[in-house]
């Protein structure tokens, strides 16, 4: 009659709520080729004009290949030249019709000159043969418009290594939060 256990207690994370409102998306590269002297990118790029900022959630690195690969993680105002934009990229509630179309391009590319482009690295990562590295940052990395989130991939060996990245996120107006 009486329930002395605990009392409920419900976590509805915030990409689960972006996502009931549209406004979570995500995306991979196409498969990357990454040597020792074939530096490849990808990146989350926040179009200048978007009018939206970009709450950046979580990554995979995809390494599939038997080498170790590195990654270098940069803050960038600019991107590199004659990058590709993917178009694997889809909102994750696919409920909504029409489906919500992002502000938010994912973009690669090769051969990488890291002179011609600004960029902060903020964090460097080994990712082992055969193996997928994911972080989660929840939202905690906010991109505004002109902005971007930069990933490079370098392979030990003159041979390729393959690889994927996949990211998810979220977008607001700006000036929401």
């Amino acid at each position: 009659m009486y329930s002395f256990g605990p009392p409920n207690v419900v976590d509805i994370t915030n990409p689960f709520i972006k996502s009931l409102q549209g406004k979570y998306f995500m995306g991979e590269t196409d498969q990357l080729q990454p040597t020792d002297s074939n530096r490849v990118w990808a990146a989350l790029v926040n179009p200048s004009h978007s009018g939206v900022n970009l709450y950046f959630d979580m990554y995979v690195i995809s390494n599939l290949s038997h080498d170790p690969l590195v990654s270098q993680i940069c803050f960038c105002n600019g991107l590199p030249a004659r990058g590709m934009m993917s178009h694997e990229v889809s909102a994750t509630n696919l409920t909504f019709h029409p489906r919500p179309t992002p502000c938010v391009r994912v973009q690669f590319g090769s051969e990488l000159d890291p002179t011609t482009f600004a960029a902060v690295p903020v964090s460097t990562r080994v990712i082992p043969g055969y193996s997928s590295l994911p972080s989660e940052k929840a939202g905690r990395w906010i991109f505004g418009p002109g902005q971007s989130l930069l990933f490079t991939l370098t392979g030990p060996m003159h041979r390729s290594a393959p690889a994927v990245l996949s990211f998810g996120w979220w977008e607001e107006p700006v000036g929401r939060y």
